[in-house]
């Protein structure tokens, strides 16, 4: 009877454990970040709106980096969304040791990929008014298709 209830027990924890762990991992969070490097590599469509962008650029203004830290937070999923996403549009959070890329959807959807992964972060439509906002200023344009 106690090796019964000792054995329950274990399993609730590792159980406990596991859940804990999983959620942990799927929680993203940018605080660690004094920069972000937007990448925008886009090639006009023919009769297209949009022109040909190269765009590297490094975002250093302190209130750009906090918004896009907030934006940028929150808990992925696994999933598959029908946005398009390209790592040649990208924003990648960093210190200089620690990084993590987030893919725009390339629609104006509020969906990023998290890098080439199928992981996925849903921001709110005025989080992605935002977040657009934001790159625009350094010379990006969305939708992008």
């Amino acid at each position: 009877m106690k090796k019964t209830k000792m054995l329950i027990l274990f399993i609730v924890f590792v159980i406990i454990f596991i859940s804990v762990g999983w959620w942990y991992t799927m929680m993203i969070n940018t605080n660690f970040a004094t920069e972000a490097l937007l990448e925008f590599h886009y090639q006009a469509v023919p009769g297209g709106h949009n022109p040909d962008a190269n765009i590297s650029v490094v975002i250093t203004d302190e209130n750009d980096i906090l918004a896009l830290q907030e934006i940028l937070r929150g808990r992925s999923v696994r999933s598959s969304f029908d946005c398009g996403f390209s790592i040649d549009i990208s924003i990648t959070m960093t210190n200089g040791r620690r990084s993590i890329m987030f893919c725009p959807a390339n629609d104006g959807c509020p969906t990023l990929r998290i890098g080439n992964s199928n992981r996925y972060l849903t921001v709110s439509d005025e989080a992605i008014a935002i977040l657009h906002e934001i790159l625009e200023k350094y010379g990006a344009f969305f939708p992008c298709i």
